[in-house]
């Protein structure tokens, strides 16, 4: 019978809603009394840690994802009081140098993994010099407005996030939580905060920090993310700090305007091949004439340009 099978303690790995009365319930049941307990030491402890780390086992193979990935996102749920683990997470940075070139990265991990498809770019239109607050709800804002233009989709912007992680502390996400209020939706939002070696230390959250130094399977997975997402931020920035640069190059040069230089760059990619382009070959790319031309060619070729003024 039931009241058989119900032992008189009962250990759980975390606290559940309702306990008492569960509690309760199950005593009336068993006709003894049942105790629930959340051990956090000792054999009943490591025996809830094991039933836990089973039923992640088995859970990641019934959804696709490893057992890491199910315990880091597990643990990740609890440590910021989510209530299920965040299978669709958005991560966002700001890059600039001296507020030059100013542009926010976002990246995606879906069941703990990297979704390089749903990484999304963005140049900042509205914010002067350096200001990563203004910048971080620049970018926030338009993520949102893609979502009311294709939330019909599910997919990419049309899909909103389980989680939001911001790069920077409780200032970040106290601009930033405005944002999401305006737009009427409810995603969990906590900030990724660094130490001085630029090492994840902690958690923000509107009011305070959360160290997760303690929780090893989140912390890799948190690192992992605050590490990616600034990659793909600074790795954003440099390619247009260098394009401007390869841009500047070419509009030293007479006769070349913006639409030639960018006719050039799309036709040969890199300065060092336009470097190494004959008259013809420059002559021929769109919006070129024969004048331009020989003033490119002689740009890259002073020894040329003396050799015939001679």
């Amino acid at each position: 019978s039931m009241r058989d099978r119900i032992p008189p303690r009962v250990t759980l790995d975390a606290p559940a809603d309702g306990q008492n009365l569960l509690s309760q319930w199950l005593t009336e049941k068993a006709g003894h009394k049942v105790l629930l307990t959340v051990p956090q030491k000792g054999e009943q402890a490591d025996l809830a840690k094991m039933c836990r780390s089973n039923a992640a086992e088995q859970l990641a193979q019934t959804i696709g994802r490893t057992w890491k990935e199910t315990a880091a996102l597990d643990e990740l749920a609890r440590l910021l009081g989510l209530q299920k683990p965040p299978e669709y997470i958005e991560a966002y940075d700001i890059s600039n140098l001296a507020g030059g070139d100013n542009v926010g990265g976002m990246v995606v991990f879906q069941n703990g993994r990297p979704l390089r498809s749903a990484y999304r770019r963005f140049k900042i239109k509205t914010v002067i010099g350096q200001d990563d607050y203004a910048s971080m709800r620049e970018v926030i804002s338009r993520r949102l407005g893609e979502y009311s233009k294709n939330k019909g989709s599910g997919e990419g912007f049309g899909r909103l996030p389980d989680l939001i992680l911001l790069d920077g502390g409780r200032g970040h996400v106290a601009v930033v939580q405005p944002v999401l209020d305006a737009a009427g939706v409810n995603i969990p939002l906590f900030g990724m905060v660094k130490d001085n070696k630029h090492r994840t230390r902690a958690i923000a959250k509107n009011g305070g920090e959360i160290a997760i130094n303690s929780n090893r399977s989140a912390f890799t997975l948190i690192s992992t993310i605050q590490e990616e997402v600034h990659r793909f931020a600074i790795g954003y920035h440099r390619s247009l700090r260098r394009k401007r640069s390869i841009s500047s190059t070419l509009l030293s040069i007479g006769g070349i305007g913006p639409t030639r230089a960018k006719s050039l760059l799309k036709q040969f990619r890199t300065i060092d091949a336009i470097s190494h382009a004959d008259l013809e070959e420059l002559a021929n790319t769109p919006e070129m004439t024969e004048p331009a031309a020989q003033s490119v060619y002689n740009y890259f070729h002073p020894e040329t340009q003396n050799n015939t003024d001679s």
